[in-house]
């Protein structure tokens, strides 16, 4: 029965963007499957670790730490190198792993990139017993990668992602989404749409407008429609309504779009969404998947969805589009109780949920809130000291990791400063293990994921993940001005390049020696902890 009833989580991501159909006695017949293969989800992929640029999988092993080899990417720096299936990377750059093999090579990726002119790492394989060294080559960023996340490594980096997503977009604009329906489209798309404008482009203007344009076309003609699911389970029924994600996602696509560059129909779209989001608003100021009362596993809300719908209500409102205050005092109030008196937000105001503080999703709140301009509310300092101190927790969330690090990166880019600083100092090896050679991003697997047997961030497909870190390599440039919660409701002037350019190159420094380096951190970290939690 754990696997049974772990396997229940996966609903919330597989209802987020709209799963298939189940058999009521799904639960059930889960007991005893192999990992991914639930009724009515698509069989998973491995759940393995991503080996970054270097273009293959691995699990983890403990004795000795090290990532053995279970696929490779032809053709790229690791099965050129001489990598093999069935190989244990136990060491990087000379240095053998000692505690998470899976980041100290991150590392040891990240100084082979900033060579200036050959970028070869060389690792050490344990293959039949014996120990060898294999050597890999990866590009060679040289200095450029000391300014990452900005920078032209940055700007390289994002370039493929866009031309990659840009080269999956369907002809009716949308994206697939591996785990949806009509509603999970209109997520996905929003989702990849908000990437292109991220990255400086709008409906008018910037090399991906036309994709802009379609994207935008697609979330106002299918936003808030549910698909085939909203009774899903035949017999018994039960209520599987979703939309609420849809609105959110798409509601706040649709604001940035209109601010930036007006699609036909996107206003009297935005209108009917915010009356949507408040009439789907349930007694207690928080909201579920969506409407129609508890849902089959007898919940009702749930504080994440409060976070995209009020995030897309504070977009809305930024047009100038007039939005009930009281409603949104009494939202405000709702997640506020989630924490249960604590700063970090937790799943709901249930027992055994409340007070249950969770990076992402009090990230998550702190965007919302910025969105609204209600960052003068008293629990939002608690809140954004709460994500700042809890950020290497960020790959634990609940049911999609993506969703998290998205959260955790616009609340500390709207704060800026010392923590946005910590959010890459504690998430940029994660950053290059995730990415693959050819500049998309995938999953990592998790302690969630290795109970439930199924990753959903895998499962969601590769766009899901591209699009996430496009935005986040992109929030420097601050085009997602409404989300970031920096917009007065004026126009800004559009990027007419499209793709990010680069930043100006920074000033040499002194080198310092990494206790020096460490020590300074940590003093910075305190005290941008003590000053957040200050009223």
């Amino acid at each position: 029965m754990i696997r049974a009833r772990h396997a229940l989580l996966a609903l919330s991501a597989a209802a987020l963007l709209g799963a298939a159909s189940y058999s009521p006695q799904w639960a059930v017949e889960a007991q005893g499957r192999p990992p991914g293969q639930l009724p009515g989800f698509p069989k998973s992929e491995p759940d393995h670790y991503n080996l970054g640029p270097i273009g293959g999988k691995a699990t983890l092993e403990s004795r000795p730490p090290g990532l053995k080899v279970t696929s490779l990417v032809a053709g790229a720096p690791g099965e050129k190198g001489g990598l093999a299936q069935g190989d244990c990377i136990t060491g990087a750059a000379g240095k053998a792993f000692k505690v998470d093999p899976y980041l100290e090579l991150g590392l040891a990726i990240e100084e082979a990139e900033a060579q200036a002119k050959s970028a070869k790492l060389k690792l050490s394989v344990e293959r039949g017993g014996k120990t060898s060294e294999i050597e890999v080559t990866l590009t060679a960023f040289g200095k450029e990668a000391k300014a990452f996340p900005g920078g032209k490594m940055r700007d390289r980096i994002v370039d493929d992602a866009l031309a990659w997503l840009a080269r999956r977009q369907q002809g009716d604009g949308s994206w697939e989404c591996h785990l949806s329906a009509v509603n999970g489209q209109v997520c996905m798309t929003a989702l990849c749409g908000l990437a292109f404008v991220a990255c400086g482009n709008t409906a008018e203007k910037g090399t991906y407008a036309a994709n802009v344009k379609k994207a935008a076309q697609f979330v106002i003609a299918n936003i808030g429609q549910e698909g085939g699911f909203g009774a899903m389970g035949g017999g018994g029924g039960g209520n599987w309504n979703q939309t609420n994600w849809g609105l959110g996602y798409g509601g706040m696509f649709l604001a940035q779009v209109e601010l930036l560059s007006p699609v036909k129909g996107a206003r009297e779209k935005l209108i009917w969404v915010r009356d949507t989001i408040l009439k789907n608003m349930e007694d207690s100021g928080g909201w579920a998947h969506g409407p129609g009362g508890p849902n089959a596993l007898g919940y009702l809300e749930l504080e994440i969805v409060s976070n995209y719908v009020l995030s897309a209500l504070g977009g809305i409102q930024a047009l100038g589009i007039d939005v009930d205050k009281s409603r949104i005092d009494k939202a405000l109030a709702y997640i506020q109780k989630c924490g249960g008196g604590g700063p970090g937000v937790g799943y709901s105001t249930k027992p055994g949920q409340v007070g249950m503080g969770d990076v992402g999703r009090t990230a998550g709140a702190v965007a919302a809130f910025a969105a609204l301009g209600r960052t003068d509310h008293p629990y939002y300092k608690p809140m954004v000291g709460f994500t700042a101190a809890n950020l290497r927790k960020i790959k634990d969330g609940h049911v999609s990791p993506m969703m998290h690090w998205l959260a955790a990166a616009l609340a500390c880019r709207r704060e800026g400063g010392k923590i946005w600083e910590a959010f890459w100092e504690t998430q940029r090896q994660e950053c290059t293990m995730l990415r693959m050679p050819d500049n998309t991003f995938t999953a990592r697997p998790t302690d969630e994921s290795a109970t439930l047997g199924k990753n959903n961030d895998r499962d969601l497909g590769p766009a899901w993940c591209t699009a996430h870190w496009v935005i986040i390599l992109g929030l420097e440039r601050d085009h997602l001005t409404l989300w970031l919660g920096k917009s007065k409701g004026a126009r800004p002037k559009p990027d007419s390049k499209g793709p990010v350019t680069s930043d100006k190159k920074p000033e040499p420094k002194k080198e310092k020696t990494p206790e020096e380096i460490e020590a300074e951190r940590e003093k910075e970290r305190k005290k941008a902890l003590e000053d957040a939690m200050k009223d």
